[in-house]
């Protein structure tokens, strides 16, 4: 990142950082003195951030406060930290069951983020980071996610152009859509080196108590070691603890759910 852009990013922040509980709206020489930056600086970054909806002006007062992508971030977040306490166990009891690399993702606008993530202790294994974000059309988590999101939404992520990570990345529209077919009907997604080569990955929904999909369990390792031997074996502990956090979080499985 060039030192201009880290400037006007660090700008951007120390101006979100004079908004409080105690001073929720502001208008633009407040933030000009509270920031020590020059009322023209201030004017031209409040109306960006206004225009990202990371703040709102209302149109009486003039004066700012936080928008509403903000407050999507904040959701993300503090439903982040709840799934994670809840799945943690779940994570703890599959690492223990395999020694491969297990996560949890949660979605986060049209990606999905790493919310925990407990690392194989075998030297070759598969390397996630904890608040990396992925997309959802590559990858079992992904598909995990994509497969149970709302039709809308899922038109309008697969209308965009696909990222081919590697030879065996799908990126037509049509074959990812027969892929998510047989996830809803088998309830699990598989990968075969989609993001990286030579990894095979399996993963389950999570669902909350609104009957949403807002996480994927997820296993992941080396081919030459996680097999599609190993994923069979693994697959109906996987479900069961996935449908265990489900439950932790105020899923009730209805009778057509069940199929899945």
């Amino acid at each position: 990142m060039a030192a201009g852009e880290i400037q006007s990013l660090s700008r951007a922040i120390a101006i979100l950082d004079c908004f409080t509980v105690e001073e929720p709206q502001l208008g633009v020489r407040e933030v000009a003195r509270k920031t020590a930056m020059s009322v023209s600086t201030v004017g031209r970054l409040l109306a960006s951030l206004n225009a990202l909806g990371l703040l709102s002006q209302d149109s009486g007062s003039r004066l700012y406060r936080m928008g509403p992508k903000v407050m999507a971030y904040n959701m993300v977040y503090t439903a982040t930290l709840d799934i994670r306490g809840t799945a943690r166990p779940m994570l703890e009891e599959l690492y223990r069951l395999t020694d491969e690399t297990v996560s949890l993702y949660v979605l986060a606008g049209e990606q999905r983020v790493c919310a925990d993530c407990i690392e194989s202790s075998e030297r070759l294994r598969v390397v996630v980071r904890v608040g990396e974000h992925m997309p959802l059309h590559a990858g079992s988590a992904g598909k995990a996610l994509l497969a149970f999101m709302p039709p809308e939404e899922v038109e309008r992520i697969l209308s965009r152009p696909l990222e081919r990570m590697t030879a065996k990345t799908v990126v037509s529209k049509e074959g990812i859509l027969r892929e998510l077919k047989e996830v809803r009907a088998k309830g699990f997604a598989t990968s075969h080196s989609e993001r990286f080569e030579d990894v095979i990955g399996v993963a389950a929904p999570v669902f909350d108590g609104r009957g949403m999909v807002v996480a994927a369990l997820n296993v992941a390792g080396p081919s030459q070691r996680f097999t599609d031997q190993s994923v069979a074996k693994l697959r109906p502990r996987l479900l069961d603890l996935a449908k265990k956090i489900s439950r932790l979080l105020g899923y009730v499985e209805s009778k057509k759910a069940s199929g899945r």
